[in-house]
């Protein structure tokens, strides 16, 4: 109950009891004085039904406009309109403020959500078409080249040895997007194994430097490896920190021109093991900084090659996620940290 209501209502009651002690008074005084007391009671009844009127009026007005700003903004919600805010004059109601801050905290939720829910469908959107894209694209080659074969357009060995080359290596870039897509699907399911056991994480990057070492010698890449000499212990899934880890560097190595500088570097605290990929190429726009991590976004905006499937960060994603861990991006001019974190 508000402040003005209670003190309208000790108004009210100090009037009445006046009335009433004026009346008891009356029944034991002579009938002149009788007659002068009736009519001051009669008068403060006046005066109290006055009273009651206008305040009754000068309340309905007050609750009345908040209550049509709470309606007004209830059917704007009920249009998916989730900007409308309430901005009543509550003065010294208590229950009006309380109602105008749950109403503003639940429409700006819900204005997130939807907003959220937008981002997730142009999303989908996005990677229908990415998808369609991916897979016509070496599927139209694998055509050419098988018809170019049939036509015996192919007149010599070498050539044609060539063309089943083609195929092949578009095949196998078929074979891997949908793998890519499977694997992804799978990590969504609340029924994908995970196996977290304690282990050297050190040990896991030595194999995966030594892995790409080639990899990065053949691109003209320089690899630098901080990594501990002692062991790393911490609890993860060996099978997949080891896809998260490829897929970092397997994303440095297509994405940059040669000559790039890459650093695999390990670090630990009392409470956090910190693991980070890190390039000096060719970054990350800020238009890709915030989606980077959704499925078919690829560094090359163009799309003008044929490149990974634009799965890999976030299949990386999703693999330190149901690890317990992290996957975050440090994103600097001049400098691109992927950062896979492990909790201990």
């Amino acid at each position: 109950m508000s402040r003005l209501v209670k003190s309208y209502i000790l108004f009210a009651c100090t009037l009445a009891v006046v009335g009433i002690s004026f009346l008891i008074m009356a029944i034991d005084v002579e009938q002149e004085t009788i007659t002068v007391s009736v009519q001051w009671l009669l008068l403060l009844l006046v005066l109290f039904g006055l009273n009651v009127l206008i305040y009754s009026v000068w309340t309905a007005r007050r609750i009345t406009r908040p209550l049509e700003q709470i309606a007004g903004a209830i059917r704007e919600m009920r249009l998916r309109k989730f900007h409308k805010r309430l901005d009543i004059q509550t003065g010294d109601s208590d229950e009006f403020a309380q109602v105008q801050m749950y109403f503003n905290d639940l429409a700006e939720s819900l204005q997130r959500t939807e907003a959220e829910n937008r981002r997730l469908q142009l999303s989908k959107q996005r990677m229908l078409v990415d998808l369609s894209h991916d897979l016509k694209t070496p599927i139209t080659t694998i055509q050419g080249y098988a018809k170019a074969l049939q036509l015996g357009m192919a007149d010599n060995e070498e050539k044609r040895e060539q063309y089943l080359q083609l195929i092949y290596n578009k095949s196998q870039l078929v074979t891997s997007l949908i793998d890519d897509i499977f694997h992804l699907s799978k990590l969504d399911s609340p029924d994908f194994p995970v196996s977290v056991e304690p282990g050297d994480i050190a040990e896991l990057l030595r194999e995966a430097a030594a892995d790409y070492y080639q990899q990065f010698e053949d691109k003209q890449f320089m690899l630098h490896v901080e990594i501990p000499s002692r062991e790393v212990l911490v609890s993860y899934d060996t099978n997949l920190m080891r896809r998260a880890i490829a897929n970092l560097l397997s994303n440095a190595l297509r994405y940059n021109p040669p000559g790039t500088e890459v650093t695999l570097r390990l670090e630990q605290s009392e409470d956090v093991v910190r693991l980070a990929v890190i390039d000096n190429g060719v970054g990350i726009s800020d238009e890709l900084k915030a989606v980077i991590f959704d499925p078919f976004v690829r560094g090359d905006a163009s799309r003008k090659r044929d490149g990974g499937s634009g799965l890999g960060l976030s299949i990386a994603k999703q693999m330190m996620v149901r690890q317990g861990g992290e996957l975050n991006l440090d994103n600097r001019p001049g400098r691109t940290a992927f950062e896979l974190v492990l909790y201990r």
